[in-house]
Formats: C-alpha cells, structure tokens, sequence
C-alpha cells in the first residue's frame, strides 16, 4: 500500500450551495473540489489507477438548478489534519462559490454514508395558486401511484415515486410547497417531479419553480 493510498482521516465538509453555485453541474461539483482540495493543500487520498484522483465522496448528488442549505461532501485524508486548519484552508479555497458552513471528521472507514430523507420547499407559485396549494398537496398525497419517465430517448422507464413521497404540505408563511422525501437502493423521487406534478393541477407554470433542499439525513 502506497502512502497516498492508506486512510488515516476521513472529513465531512458542510457547504451551502446557492446564488449563481446552483447551475454548477454535477461534474462542475466534482472539479471545483478537485480544485479546492488542491488549493488547499490537502493531504488526499487518491484513487487507483493510470490517472489517480483525490479521493472526494458525494453522499447525494444534488440536481441541477436546486439550491441547499446544507450540503455535504466526504474528503479522504491519508494523513491526520487538525480540522480547524483544514477548515480555514478549503474555506479560503472556496472563496465566493460556495459557503463553508462546518467540518466534523467521520470514522476512518471506505463505506460512505447513504442518504436516507431529505426535504425541500418548493416556492415561486402565481398568486392564484397560494390559495390551494395545501389542497393540491393532499390531492397529490392521495394518489395510489405517480408513475414517471427517466432516462433518455431510447433508453426510457417508468418508476412510481409515490412510495418515497413521505410527506408534503403548503407553508403558507413562505408561500411554498414542504416536500419531505425517503431514499433507499430502490431510488427516490426527484422534487423537481414533484414540482412539475403540482403546478400541472394548478395550471402553474413549472418553470417559474424554485427548489431548495432545507434537510438531508445520512446514516
């Protein structure tokens, strides 16, 4: 085993992704922090193989365009960092692309954690929609299945999502939709499905939606 190769530390970074961070792709995710950790100085972890890469772990992938207050990325070390100075340093490295909120360092193992709910609130609704959006989520709730198209042209299924709707309610104080939903290996739904299902009993337009995620547990 090569130095770089053993885990001596394990770090979960707590960022906030919003403003224009948000249309940072998956992918664009991934070389911002290669990026970062680089800056920083990190002693990483890195990947086997021709072309070794840090050892950067996502513990959900957030979707396009949906905002979070708490986001979380898992960063392996294969040497030991006191956290407020790998703190100060991936702070200073993020400069204004995302907020650096914490950092706590996790057990030294390789299985990462899995997510298993999280929530959202869903705004950007017409006027006369705020009326009835409680409405439309006990219409929604009361659905035996919702049945939705993934994938692309030529390589489509369908997955009910309704299972992993856990629950979901209007706020009238925020003016939004509260989307609390569950994730196993089977998969979940995406609020952006959930969005688009709403404003269409509405005759919202969709497009007008803001999504933010608010919660996530991982264990």
């Amino acid at each position: 085993m090569t130095q770089h190769s053993q885990l001596l530390q394990k770090t979960a970074v707590v960022f906030a992704k919003t403003g224009p961070a948000i249309y940072h792709s998956h992918h664009d995710m991934i070389r911002f922090w290669e990026r970062a950790v680089k800056r920083a100085g990190l002693p990483m972890r890195l990947t086997q193989g021709f072309n070794p890469r840090p050892r950067i772990i996502f513990p959900h992938t957030l979707g396009l365009g949906i905002a979070s207050r708490r986001e979380e990325v898992e960063l392996e070390l294969h040497a030991r960092l006191d956290l407020r100075v790998l703190l100060e340093r991936i702070t200073r490295a993020a400069g204004d692309t995302l907020g650096i909120l914490d950092a706590f360092n996790l057990p030294p193992v390789k299985k990462s954690r899995q997510l298993v709910a999280s929530s959202y609130a869903i705004t950007g609704w017409a006027a006369a929609s705020l009326p009835r959006l409680d409405e439309t989520a006990r219409a929604i709730l009361a659905l035996p299945e919702i049945v939705v198209e993934r994938g692309a042209p030529g390589n489509r299924r369908s997955l009910d999502i309704r299972p992993f709707i856990a629950g979901l309610g209007s706020d009238s104080a925020a003016a939004a939709l509260r989307l609390d939903l569950s994730h196993s290996n089977a998969g979940s739904a995406r609020p952006d499905e959930v969005g688009r299902l709403a404003a269409s009993l509405l005759g919202d337009d969709a497009l007008a939606l803001s999504i933010e995620k608010t919660v996530m547990r991982l264990e």
